[in-house]
């Protein structure tokens, strides 16, 4: 009899955990996925953040961003060495971003801290963006240690998923469309309203 009771209490255990892991997935499938290549210098990924901030503050309830600063980058004997298209200040504003990014899983914080810090004048106002943002990081470690260093090998991984022939690139739900690039630049919200419908039922007043 005892033995029966633990092993329904297990089942009952592992149902439970099932059903939590189930109701997570189907949070997270509820919400469009979007990742963003960018650099932290480049003019056309700074144009973009204009529409980044204000999309991601009304329908941020409803995204899933993945902020990725690396773009036309490349490594060198396993990030020993990183070139960047926009020259040595970028690969520093690249590592800084990984380096804040990762300080926090609140993404609305992320956006807060990426569009500022984009257009700032200059990477000494890390701090005040990071403290605007919400954030408290050791950004200077981060920086001068491999751990800086592992996040742009990762963000590079990420990027050579796609190959991107233009910077920024928005790739929704992992899969890169042309079309859906093209719209993005133009037109962010209007994109990201169109796919939001099309995957999930929205409040009559989203996306109006």
């Amino acid at each position: 009899m005892l033995k029966f009771i633990i092993t329904l209490g297990i089942f009952s255990m592992l149902n439970c955990s099932l059903a939590e892991q189930t109701s997570r997935d189907k949070r997270q499938a509820e919400k469009l996925h979007i990742t963003l290549l960018y650099e932290s210098l480049c003019p056309d990924s700074r144009n973009f953040m204009r529409q980044l901030g204000p999309v991601y503050e009304e329908l941020g309830p409803y995204i899933d961003i993945e902020l990725v600063p690396f773009g036309k980058s490349a490594s060198e004997n396993n990030g020993a060495l990183f070139h960047c298209q926009h020259g040595p200040a970028e690969c520093e504003g690249n590592r800084l971003q990984s380096c804040v990014i990762s300080s926090t899983n609140n993404q609305a914080n992320q956006v807060k801290f990426v569009v500022c810090q984009m257009f700032a004048s200059d990477y000494a106002n890390a701090d005040k963006c990071a403290s605007e943002a919400g954030l408290l990081t050791d950004v200077e470690h981060c920086m001068k240690t491999e751990t800086g260093t592992k996040l742009q090998l990762q963000a590079e991984l990420v990027t050579n998923r796609y190959r991107p022939s233009f910077v920024p690139t928005i790739v929704y739900n992992h899969v890169f469309s042309q079309q859906l690039q093209d719209k993005s630049l133009r037109n962010f919200r209007s994109t990201v309203c169109y796919l939001l419908r099309q995957q999930i039922a929205l409040p009559l007043t989203v996306c109006q």
